[in-house]
């Protein structure tokens, strides 16, 4: 059960050279491994705002 949640909670992020985390800038894009869904970020909000929706997919998934 474990890797199966390992699995379908899988990302990988990609920052761009313009990110600097010393002034809060992030840059780049991020991708749900096992959906494909993947978006371009400007801000860590938005970063965490996309894990956070493809994380709930999965939870709402499997209470069906």
């Amino acid at each position: 059960m474990m890797e199966q949640w390992q699995y379908k909670a899988a990302f990988v992020v990609q920052f761009r050279p313009e990110t600097d985390i010393e002034i809060g800038r992030f840059e780049g894009r991020v991708e749900h491994i096992p959906s494909c869904k993947a978006t371009r970020f400007h801000s860590l909000d938005q970063l965490l705002a996309f894990i956070a929706r493809a994380l709930t997919e999965i939870s709402n998934t499997e209470e069906l």
